[in-house]
């Protein structure tokens, strides 16, 4: 390629890509700066109240994405937990992928531990196995495979026991 190519910017045209007319600024009838500024306190508080509900429509439409996002990454996640899970299954070893969190519900409260760097943690406090987590959340001893469930809801013995 010579260094004297020269790149030629890519024009459009309404012909080749359609294209919506925005209209004329004339037509848009400005606001008076009187009704953007309300006066009297009663004027205030029903701006501030329809502020409220534009925002709250907003956030609602956010979350509403935000979920649908979330859920979408979950289980996509599931299924690449699932898969290491059947794969260590297969090699008949007990295992569970690093990064994948475990839930655990004790005296009305939940508990989210992370598998990372080789241990379990709950929180930061660091466990050597699944039961020791159990036990140090709940006070009692128990076991870890029925205690901790992943993401999916199973517990890690139904998981690798299926």
């Amino acid at each position: 390629m010579s260094t004297n190519a020269r790149v030629m910017p890519f024009e459009y045209s309404c012909e080749e890509v359609p294209c919506v007319a925005l209209g004329d600024d004339a037509d848009v009838n400005e606001a008076n700066a009187e009704e953007q500024n309300p006066v009297s306190a009663d004027e205030k508080i029903t701006a501030l109240e329809q502020m409220v509900s534009h925002l709250t429509i907003s956030m609602d439409s956010m979350f509403t994405r935000l979920k649908d996002m979330q859920d979408k990454m979950d289980t996509d996640k599931n299924v690449v937990i699932d898969a290491a899970i059947a794969k260590k299954k297969s090699e008949n070893k007990a295992e569970i992928p690093e990064g994948t969190i475990l839930t655990g519900k004790t005296k009305g409260l939940s508990y989210f531990m992370q598998i990372k760097d080789g241990a379990f943690y709950v929180g930061i406090t660091r466990y050597d196995s699944l039961s020791a987590a159990a036990e140090g959340v709940s006070g009692v001893r128990r076991s870890g495979w029925t205690f901790w469930k992943l993401p999916d809801g199973k517990t890690v013995k139904e998981a690798f026991k299926e």
